[in-house]
């Protein structure tokens, strides 16, 4: 296995000696250049923050735009009063001190703040992200108004007071980041697969299709290994890269293979 796996990073010219593997055999080794790339997406999105510094400072300007309002927060009881108001900016929608009977519209793509009377829940589309007590927060009291007035005190502890609610979300979001990757690189895989098979019919068109599929599988997988490194050093220039390298590598290999046919 050990040989395989260098064969198809380092020398695609002998991948064409691996054309009588079973299908488990192929899997296996997908699935292991698969997982090398894998780990590193989960480093990379498990430790950096998924929300932009950004982001209080936006909440901070819906409030700006939205005028005066009579929401205060009293950091003595931990609870948000006043009246209720929603905005929007940025795909961001603010929902301040729902009633029961006000019925939120979750929209695709928006991150949905909801700031009840005790706590606050942070939605994405329509999945909700997390909840934070106010219980939970060690600030001083601001009030809605004066952070629409940019008023220096009020505004920082606002900030804090968002930074906070989407701290508690920043799981979400990393998972979310995690699996969208995962997925963008199955579907990179299988298209430098289907552009291998092809690019490998004008090049040696003689061999058999389940061969001919066998060995572009085993080409695609370097670029596994160029999306391990593009997410390493994190350059989306390495990603283009990965997906040129399968072609390469099926050009390299499938110039290699001679079909010898013997007529009776």
């Amino acid at each position: 296995m050990f040989e395989r796996i260098k064969d198809c990073v380092c020398h695609p010219r002998y991948i064409g000696k691996y054309n009588k593997d079973k299908g488990g055999i192929v899997f296996l080794t997908i699935l292991i250049f698969f997982l090398i790339s894998i780990l590193m997406q989960g480093v990379r999105c498990y430790t950096e923050n998924p929300i932009s510094e950004t982001v209080p400072y936006t909440i901070t300007s819906i409030l700006i735009q939205h005028g005066e309002t009579n929401v205060v927060y009293d950091a003595e009881e931990g609870k948000l009063k006043g009246d209720f108001f929603e905005a929007e900016r940025d795909s961001f929608h603010l929902v301040v001190l729902p009633s029961e009977n006000i019925r939120i519209t979750y929209k695709l793509d928006t991150v949905t703040i909801i700031l009840e009377e005790e706590s606050a829940s942070v939605y994405y589309s329509n999945v909700k992200a997390s909840t934070l007590s106010y219980n939970d927060l060690k600030i001083s009291d601001f009030s809605f108004n004066s952070v629409a007035k940019n008023q220096a005190k009020d505004t920082y502890y606002f900030r804090i007071f968002i930074d906070s609610i989407f701290d508690s979300s920043r799981m979400f979001f990393q998972t979310y980041s995690f699996i969208q990757s995962v997925f963008s690189t199955i579907i990179y895989y299988l298209i430098c697969v289907v552009f291998s098979y092809a690019l490998s019919i004008a090049i040696n068109p003689t061999i058999n299709r389940g061969v001919r599929a066998k060995l572009c599988f085993y080409d695609g997988c370097v670029f596994f290994i160029g999306s391990f490194f593009a997410y390493l050093f994190n350059s989306d220039f390495l990603i283009y890269i990965s997906l040129a390298l399968p072609l390469v590598y099926t050009l390299v290999t499938f110039r290699h293979i001679i079909k010898v046919i013997i007529r009776r």
